[in-house]
C-alpha cells in the first residue's frame, strides 16, 4: 500500500473516469430503450442525434479505458515519478471531462474539429505515460 500512496491522484482520476464510462453506460441504456432499439445495437449514425454521440462518447470511453488502466499500472508498478503520472492522469480525465461535454453539446465538426483535438490531447497522455514506462525499463 505504501508504494501506492504516492499515486493516489493518477489512481482516483482513473475511478473517475471508470464511472463517468459506467454513467454513459447506464445513460445509453435509457436512450436505446426510449428510442425503441434493441440493447447492443448502435444507433443510425447521425451527428444531430444525441443518442447517437452519446453512445460513441460511450464506446469511446470502452475503447481507451483498457489502455488508460495499463499505462497507469505499469507506471506505477515502474516507479515512475509519481508527480508526472498524477499530472498525465488529471490532465488525461480531464480531457475526457471535455470530451464527453463536447460530444454532448455537438461542439465543432464531426471529424478534425475540437473533439478530435481534445482526444488527442488524452491519447497523448497516455502515450507519454508508456514511454515513461519503457524509459524506467531500459
Amino acid at each position: 500500500m505504501e508504494t501506492i500512496v504516492p499515486y493516489t491522484a493518477a489512481i482516483i482520476s482513473l475511478l473517475l473516469f471508470t464511472l463517468i464510462v459506467l454513467l454513459q453506460s447506464a445513460l445509453v441504456g435509457a436512450g436505446k430503450a426510449k428510442a425503441g432499439l434493441t440493447p447492443g445495437s448502435d444507433p443510425k449514425v447521425d451527428y444531430d442525434s444525441p443518442i447517437y454521440r452519446l453512445n460513441r462518447s460511450h464506446q469511446n470511453g470502452v475503447e481507451i479505458m483498457p489502455a488508460a488502466a495499463i499505462a497507469l499500472f505499469t507506471s506505477i508498478f515502474l516507479g515512475v515519478s509519481p508527480g508526472w503520472v498524477n499530472m498525465l492522469m488529471a490532465v488525461f480525465l480531464l480531457t475526457r471531462i471535455i470530451y464527453v461535454a463536447i460530444y454532448a453539446r455537438n461542439v465543432g465538426k464531426p471529424t478534425q474539429g475540437v473533439r478530435t483535438i481534445i482526444f488527442v490531447l488524452g491519447w497523448a497522455t497516455l502515450v507519454a505515460l508508456c514511454l515513461m514506462s519503457i524509459w524506467a525499463l531500459i
